[in-house]
C-alpha cells in the first residue's frame, strides 16, 4: 500500500513533457555553462543557497524518474540495439584483422620495390640532363652555324657588296638566330657571348642598308627596290615597324612643313622658308605683319611657301601610295603570305587613308589658327584677299594626285570626293572671301541703284556696277567650285538689284498714257529697263565661259532681273496692244459686204481703222521703242525686243482672227481687206519687227490673203490648209455661206470681241467642236438656200478631219 501510493505521488508530480518545464529550460541551451548558471541562481535567487540546491535536487529526482520510464517503455528496443552493438563489434574486429594484413603486405610491396624506385628515378634524372644537355648542344650548334654563314655572308669582299650581300637573306639569319636564341637560353655560354657584339653590329649594318633601300625605292618609286626592303623588314619581323615609322616620318614632316607656312611670324624677308620632307622649319621673326613697303615680298615668301607645302604634299601622298600598291602585291617568297594582309587586320585603314586623313587633320588646324583674326596677322589677310589663288593650288595638287596614281588595276592614291575634303581645309579663308566678295558687289549695286524714286544710275555707275560682278567671276575662272560659289553670291547680288530696281520703278496712270508723247514715268522704267538690260546681255555673253556650275547659279537671278526689266515697261506695252486691238476691232463696224464700187480709193487707199492703225503703230515706233537702248532689233537680242515680237505676233494674229469673222464678204470688200493687209505688213515691218523673224503669224498673215480669192471648189485641195488655222478657214467659210448658216458667235450672241476673247481662252479642239455644234444647228434652217450645197460639207468635213488628226 505505501509504495504503491508512493508510486502514485510521484507519478502526479511528473510533469507532461520536461522540454515545457520552464526550470529545464536553461539546461537545452546548447551554450549552457554549469559555472554561469550556478553564479546566475545564486545571484539571483531570494532564497538561500540550501533552498536552491534542495531545489535541483528536486529536478534530478524529476530527471531520473524520467529517465526510468523511457528504459521501461523501450526495454525490448534497447535489447534489440545491444545485439546489434555486439555484431558492429564482431565486424569491426574482423575489419581490422583485414586492415593489418593489407598494410603488412603493403609494407613488404614497398620494402622489394624502393630500390629499383630509386634507380630508375635515377636514371630519369640522368636522361632528362642529357636530353637538356643535347638541346642546348644543338641551339649552340645551329647557333653557331647561322653566325658563320652570316659573318661569311657580311664578309663578302667591299667590290662583291652590292652584288653578293643579299640584306633579305642577312635578315633571315638575323632573324632565324634570334629565334634560336628565343627557344633557348644562351646567356653565360662564352661560345654564344662571344658572336653577341657581331650580331649586335650586323643586326644595324642589315637595318641601314634596308632603310637607304627603302628610301631610295620611296624617292624613285621603284617597285623593285621597296619591294626588296621591305622583305629584309619582313624577314627581320619588323615590317609592321617599318612601315609604321615611315607613315609617322611623313606626317611628322608635313605637320611642322605646314605649320611653318601658315606662321606669320616666318614670312619676313631673311628668315627660313621651312625643310622639305627631310628638314626642319627655320627660325622665325617675332613680328606677324611687313613692315612699310614689305608686304609683296611677304607675298612672294608666303605663296612661295604654300607652293612647297603642296609638292611636299604630294610627293608624300604619292610615296605612301607607291608603298601601299608594293605592299598589296608583294608575297613572301616562302610562306606566300601576303604583305599588307600581315600589316592589316581587316577593316583596318589602308595607309593611304591613314596619312589623308592625318594630314588633313593638320592642314585643317593649322588652316583655322591662320584664319583667326587674333593669330593669323598677314597670312589671314592674304589667304581672303587672294583665295582664288589657294583654290586653284589645292585644286591643282589634288588634280595632280590623282593623275598621278592614275594606274590600271589599281586604286588612285585619293578617291574623287575627297577634293572636298581637302578644300573644307581652307573654308575658313573660303567663307571670309565670299563674304567679302558678296560685299563688294552689293556695294556697287547700293551705289547704282540706290532704290526709291531717286536718279536712275549713269553709263558709268552702271558699267562699275557689271565690271565688280566680271571681276569677281573672273577671278575664280581657275577654280570651277568656287566660281559657283561666286556665281551663287553673284546671284545674290543680282537679286538685290532686282530688287532695288523694282522700288525704282515709276507707276501710276502716267504709264500706261500713250495718247499721247511718252510721259517722265514711262521714259523712267524705259531707261530702267535698258539699265537692267545691259547687265542681263553682259553676264549671259560670260555664261559660256563660265564652268557649267557657276552658269547654273546665275541662270534663276538673271531671270529675276529680266523678269523684273519686263515688269517696269510691261504696262506701256499692254496699253499700246489694247488701244491696236480696239482699233482692229472698228472693222466690224465697217461694211465689207458691198456688190461692188466704181470708187477707186476702195482698191488703192487703206480703210479708215487700218489708217489709224497704222498711225498708232508710227507712234508707238517713234515716242517710245526708239527710246530704248539698243532700240528693238531681230538681230540683237533684248528683253524689249522678245516683247515688240510678241506684240507683232500679236497684231497679226488678232487682224487675221477677226478679218475671217466679216460678213458677208463681197469681192469689192475682199480688196479692200487685201489692201489693208498689204498696210499692216508695211507698217509692222517698218515700225515694230521684221516680218520675215515672226514665223507663223506672218506666214498665216500671208496664206490668209489668196484665200479670200480663192474657189470654194479649188480649197480642199491647196496648200493653203496647211499654212492656216482650222478655226481661221472655218470662219472666213462662213462669209460664202448663206446668212441663215449663223456664225458660232453670232448664234450664241457674242459680240466680236467676247467671242475673241473666249477664243483666247480655248484650245483649237474646244474651237472646233464650239464650231461643229454650231453648224449643225442651223443646217436645217439654210439647207437648200444658195451655196449651202458648196459650203456646208465642206466646213463639216474640216470639222470631222481636223477632229480626227487631234488638231
Amino acid at each position: 500500500m505505501g509504495r504503491g501510493g508512493e508510486n502514485t505521488v510521484a507519478e502526479t508530480e511528473r510533469p507532461a513533457s520536461l522540454q515545457s518545464d520552464p526550470r529545464f529550460a536553461p539546461f537545452f541551451d546548447d551554450s549552457f555553462n554549469p559555472a554561469t548558471f550556478a553564479s546566475n541562481a545564486l545571484a539571483g535567487a531570494h532564497a538561500t543557497a540550501q533552498a536552491t540546491a534542495e531545489e535541483l535536487q528536486e529536478g534530478i529526482r524529476l530527471l531520473n524518474l524520467r529517465l526510468r520510464d523511457e528504459v521501461n517503455q523501450r526495454h525490448a528496443e534497447l535489447l534489440q540495439q545491444t545485439g546489434s552493438l555486439r555484431e558492429a563489434e564482431g565486424s569491426m574486429q574482423g575489419i581490422n584483422l583485414s586492415v593489418e594484413s593489407l598494410q603488412s603486405a603493403l609494407r613488404r610491396a614497398k620494402a622489394e620495390v624502393q630500390e629499383p624506385y630509386q634507380e630508375v628515378r635515377l636514371k630519369v634524372s640522368q636522361l632528362r640532363n642529357l636530353h637538356a644537355t643535347v638541346d642546348l648542344l644543338r641551339h649552340i650548334i645551329h647557333r653557331l652555324k647561322l653566325t658563320q654563314k652570316l659573318k661569311a655572308q657580311l664578309a663578302a669582299p667591299a667590290a662583291q657588296a652590292t652584288s653578293v650581300l643579299d640584306l633579305a637573306k642577312a635578315a633571315k639569319l638575323l632573324s632565324d638566330i634570334e629565334a634560336v636564341g628565343a627557344e633557348a637560353d644562351l646567356a653565360g655560354i662564352n661560345v654564344t657571348d662571344a658572336d653577341t657584339e657581331f650580331l649586335h653590329g650586323a643586326g644595324q649594318q642589315v637595318r641601314t642598308q634596308a632603310q637607304a633601300a627603302l628610301k631610295a625605292g620611296m624617292d624613285s618609286l621603284s617597285q623593285a627596290e621597296v619591294g626588296s626592303a621591305l622583305q629584309v623588314y619582313f624577314n627581320l619581323n619588323e615590317l609592321s615597324e617599318a612601315v609604321e615609322g615611315l607613315i609617322d616620318q611623313y606626317t611628322v614632316q608635313l605637320d611642322k612643313a605646314i605649320a611653318a607656312a601658315l606662321d606669320p611670324r616666318k614670312l619676313a624677308p631673311g628668315s627660313s622658308t621651312g625643310g622639305g620632307l627631310l628638314g626642319g622649319p627655320g627660325g622665325a621673326r617675332s613680328t606677324s605683319s611687313p613692315g612699310p613697303g614689305g608686304s609683296a615680298k611677304w607675298q612672294d615668301t608666303l605663296w612661295q611657301k604654300l607652293a612647297k607645302v603642296a609638292d611636299q604634299l604630294h610627293d608624300a601622298v604619292v610615296a605612301v601610295w607607291h608603298l601601299q600598291r608594293v605592299l598589296s602585291k608583294k608575297r613572301d617568297p616562302l610562306t606566300h603570305v601576303l604583305f599588307i594582309d600581315v600589316l592589316l587586320e581587316p577593316g583596318t585603314p589602308l595607309p593611304c587613308e591613314r596619312v589623308w586623313e592625318k594630314v588633313m587633320q593638320s592642314l585643317r588646324d593649322s588652316m583655322a589658327a591662320a584664319a583667326n583674326p587674333a593669330k593669323g596677322g598677314f597670312v589671314r589677310e592674304a589667304l581672303v584677299n587672294s583665295f582664288p589663288r589657294l583654290a586653284a593650288l589645292l585644286e591643282d595638287l589634288f588634280m595632280r594626285m590623282r593623275r598621278d596614281t592614275d594606274v590600271k588595276g589599281v586604286a588612285p592614291a585619293v578617291a574623287a570626293d575627297q577634293q572636298e575634303v581637302l578644300l573644307s581645309a581652307a573654308a575658313p579663308f573660303q567663307n571670309a572671301y565670299l563674304a567679302a566678295a558678296l560685299a563688294r558687289m552689293q556695294d556697287g549695286v547700293t551705289s547704282a541703284f540706290s532704290g526709291g524714286s531717286r536718279a536712275l544710275p549713269t553709263a558709268a555707275e552702271l558699267q562699275k556696277c557689271i565690271g565688280r560682278m566680271h571681276e569677281e567671276l573672273k577671278a575664280v575662272g581657275d577654280s570651277p567650285r568656287l566660281a559657283g560659289q561666286t556665281a551663287s553670291c553673284v546671284g545674290k547680288a543680282l537679286r538685290l538689284l532686282a530688287e532695288k530696281a523694282e522700288y525704282m520703278a515709276a507707276t501710276g496712270p502716267d504709264v500706261r498714257s500713250i495718247s499721247g508723247a511718252c510721259t517722265s514715268a514711262q521714259l523712267r522704267n524705259i531707261n530702267l529697263c535698258s539699265h537692267l538690260q545691259e547687265v542681263h546681255r553682259s553676264l549671259v555673253t560670260l555664261l559660256p565661259r563660265l564652268p557649267p556650275q557657276a552658269a547654273a547659279s546665275l541662270q534663276s537671278p538673271l531671270e529675276a532681273v529680266q523678269s523684273m526689266a519686263i515688269d517696269a515697261i510691261m504696262p506701256i506695252f499692254r496699253a499700246v496692244v489694247e488701244v491696236a486691238e480696239d482699233i482692229i476691232l472698228r472693222m466690224h463696224a465697217q461694211d465689207f459686204g458691198l456688190a461692188g464700187s466704181s470708187n477707186a480709193d476702195a482698191v488703192t487707199n487703206a480703210s479708215r481703222y487700218m489708217v489709224e492703225l497704222t498711225r498708232h503703230i508710227a507712234h508707238c515706233r517713234v515716242e517710245y521703242l526708239s527710246k530704248f537702248s539698243p532700240p528693238p532689233s531681230p538681230h540683237v537680242p533684248s528683253f524689249v525686243a522678245a516683247l515688240v515680237e510678241r506684240m507683232a505676233s500679236r497684231l497679226l494674229v488678232f487682224f487675221v482672227r477677226h478679218a475671217s469673222l466679216l460678213r458677208p464678204l463681197s469681192q469689192a470688200g475682199k480688196v479692200q481687206l487685201a489692201k489693208d493687209i498689204a498696210e499692216l505688213e508695211v507698217s509692222v515691218g517698218q515700225n515694230l519687227f521684221a516680218l520675215e523673224h515672226l514665223g507663223t503669224p506672218f506666214r498665216v498673215l500671208r496664206a490668209f490673203r489668196p484665200l479670200l480669192f480663192l474657189e470654194t471648189s479649188a480649197l480642199p485641195a491647196s496648200p493653203l490648209l496647211k499654212e492656216l488655222p482650222p478655226s481661221t478657214v472655218l470662219h472666213h467659210l462662213y462669209s460664202r455661206a448663206p446668212p441663215a448658216l449663223e456664225s458660232p458667235h453670232t448664234k450664241n450672241g457674242f459680240s466680236p470681241a467676247q467671242y475673241s476673247l473666249w477664243l483666247d481662252q480655248h484650245s483649237m479642239e474646244d474651237v472646233l467642236k464650239y464650231i461643229k455644234m454650231a453648224l449643225e444647228g442651223c443646217s436645217a434652217k439654210a439647207k437648200g438656200e444658195p451655196g449651202y450645197a458648196d459650203v456646208y460639207p465642206l466646213m463639216l468635213q474640216l470639222c470631222t478631219q481636223q477632229a480626227t488628226s487631234g488638231q
